[in-house]
């Protein structure tokens, strides 16, 4: 790949001159720019958290509707509740535990977080202090990926985190 920018003893892009940043930039293309990225990699984040919530903010994380869309059978129901059809919204929103969760977070934090979108909040929200949105987005990054990780507990051994554990 890197040959085909290169010709004429010139780089195709920039002044011409080598370095590994523009080669780098050159190789990735244009990426378009998203507003959720602050929340997603903040450096505050542990990165698995950072990771599972940039599937969850793309909602790709493998919910037993996503399964079936793909064609694996499953029952369709929430792990948690094996009331309700487990997708997105309703896994980290609308099922009790997760608003549990979401309800002692805001308590603990003292922020005004809204019912479910928690993401679209999280990149409106304007605060002087750049720490405290930096631990806020930390925290919201680290629920998000509880929540994730109690499913699978749920699912693999059968058993579930109480919300206040999990903050």
């Amino acid at each position: 790949m890197l040959k085909s920018g290169y010709g004429n003893n010139l780089w195709s892009v920039g002044n011409g001159e080598y370095t590994i940043k523009a080669r780098y930039q050159w190789l990735q293309g244009s990426m378009a720019k998203v507003d959720w990225y602050p929340l997603v990699w903040n450096r505050f984040n542990v990165p698995k958290q950072s990771f599972i919530t940039w599937l969850c903010v793309r909602q790709r994380l493998l919910t037993k509707d996503r399964l079936q869309a793909f064609g694996v059978p499953n029952d369709g129901l929430c792990e948690l509740c094996k009331v309700c059809d487990e997708t997105h919204l309703h896994l980290f929103y609308q099922y009790p535990f997760s608003s549990s969760c979401w309800q002692l977070l805001k308590d603990w934090l003292g922020v005004q977080l809204p019912g479910q979108d928690i993401i679209n909040w999280c990149v409106k929200w304007r605060c002087k202090s750049l720490l405290k949105k930096n631990i806020v987005f930390a925290a919201v990054v680290a629920v998000l990926y509880s929540i994730w990780q109690c499913r699978n507990l749920c699912r693999l051994e059968l058993w579930v985190k109480a919300p206040r554990v999990v903050i």
